[in-house]
């Protein structure tokens, strides 16, 4: 059998490392492929790792609310797979040369220099034995297709290993040395001086609420965002939209969709004809989106997230309520996949459910763009004839990236809205 690794897996594009927040399982219980064994905090949500072959759980090593690195070692598995690609497409290997004859000296061998080093490709077989052999992968020359490290890199690189160390000559004995005069003994401390005092008992560790540690773990995250937020020059254009026309159908044509879903379906469309608002500065200028991804502002328990929802402004408005209800019931019960969070190109958010009049969101690099809804309630408004009258109404802001697009660029997406709107039938 052989006892292989698990490692801190990769789960979204920008995940660089996780924290590991409890074990599944313990020391000794049997593990089936796929079977979750660990729960993981991600950049962006809490995953479960799922094991990755059949066998048991030799080995922990990650201990909880400790981060590691991607590609760090978790665990261990012991399974019969022994193999596991170890030898990787396997060649006839080219006869060793002959070995040089052993000189009479053996220079200490060279410190290397310190390499960065990122994730190195290796098989599962190779990584245990590397693990086993305190072998760094780093120092190791792959032989496998993609330079992956095949199981006989690390065999060869263990054997070199200790080869060397066999080779250096052990010092002859010393000739006996003349015999010391007695050493003068010193009188012993009195014995209350030679008792140390014992050490304070350690404080209780204090036990630590999972929903409290999600929370922080989601407001490290948003402030790690909103700090590069600040270095993004933006501004926010406001707008008062007539809901009227909406509202009178809302319940029948548009078959009762929320005011999140018709505004979000509103915002994706205005994106496609506004294209030049889709795009992402980088510093070769603005590249333009292939898609549009709308990422949605959920309050969960753990606080905000945001999943993303690719090309709202296709299919039917209907497949996009449908949509919106699965991902905040996913994202409310902890078991939103990481795929959901990657790929927006703009944002919304909606507070007018707490009263909100009106509030600008603030952008969420790369994105170059942001909507804000406020709450719909009847107002007063004055027409184009000077008369006045009560309409159902409510104040949408867009927040764009200037290095992306202009305030009138803005004005005219902030337009399309408005005739989005005006024109439910637009929506459908």
């Amino acid at each position: 059998m052989s006892e292989l690794p698990l490692t801190m897996p990769k789960m979204s594009m920008t995940m660089e490392e996780g924290t590991m927040v409890a074990w599944l399982k313990q020391e000794g219980d049997s593990v089936r492929s796929g079977e979750p064994i660990c729960e993981v905090a991600t950049d962006k949500v809490d995953m479960e790792v799922e094991s990755p072959f059949d066998g048991v759980l030799a080995r922990i090593i990650a201990q909880p609310d400790e981060v590691y690195a991607v590609g760090d070692t978790i665990a261990f598995i012991t399974t019969e797979a022994d193999d596991l690609l170890g030898g990787l497409f396997d060649e006839p290997a080219a006869d060793a040369p002959a070995a040089a004859p052993a000189a009479a000296e053996v220079a200490p061998a060279a410190v290397p220099a310190p390499i960065e080093t990122g994730w190195i490709p290796a098989v599962p077989a190779a990584r245990g034995a590397a693990a086993e052999h305190g072998v760094d992968l780093s120092s190791v020359t792959p032989t496998g297709p993609d330079n992956t490290v095949r199981l006989s890199d690390v065999e060869a690189a263990a054997a070199g290993t200790s080869a060397a160390s066999a080779a250096v000559p052990v010092a002859a004995p010393a000739a006996p040395a003349a015999p010391a005069a007695p050493a003068a003994v010193a009188p012993a401390a009195p014995a209350a001086a030679a008792a140390a005092p014992a050490p304070a008992a350690a404080a209780p560790a204090k036990a630590v609420d999972p929903v409290e540690a999600r929370r922080l773990r989601t407001r490290k995250q948003v402030a790690k965002v909103m700090t590069a937020s600040a270095l993004v020059p933006q501004f926010t254009a406001y707008v008062d939209l007539d809901l009227s026309a909406l509202a009178a159908v809302r319940k029948t044509t548009l078959g009762g969709a929320s005011w999140t879903a018709l505004f979000v379906r509103a915002q994706a469309i205005a994106l496609a004809e506004n294209a030049a608002l889709n795009g992402t500065w980088t510093d070769e200028g603005v590249v333009a989106n292939e898609h549009i991804g709308i990422a949605l502002a959920i309050d969960s328990p753990s606080g905000l997230l945001a999943p993303v929802l690719k090309n709202s402004h296709e299919g039917t408005l209907a497949e996009l309520v449908a949509e919106i209800a699965g991902v905040v019931d996913e994202t409310r019960k902890g078991t939103l996949p990481p795929a959901r969070l990657g790929g927006g190109t703009s944002v919304f958010s909606n507070l007018g459910g707490f009263g909100v009049e009106s509030f600008n969101a603030l952008l969420t690099p790369p994105q170059s763009t942001a909507l804000s809804s406020g709450a719909v309630k009847p107002r007063m408004r004055v027409f184009d004839d000077e008369t006045f009258g009560v309409r159902l109404s409510c104040t949408i802001g867009l927040t764009v990236d200037h290095r992306v697009a202009d305030g009138a660029d803005a004005a005219r997406m902030l337009a399309t809205i408005t005739n989005l709107v005006a024109n439910p039938e637009r929506l459908l």
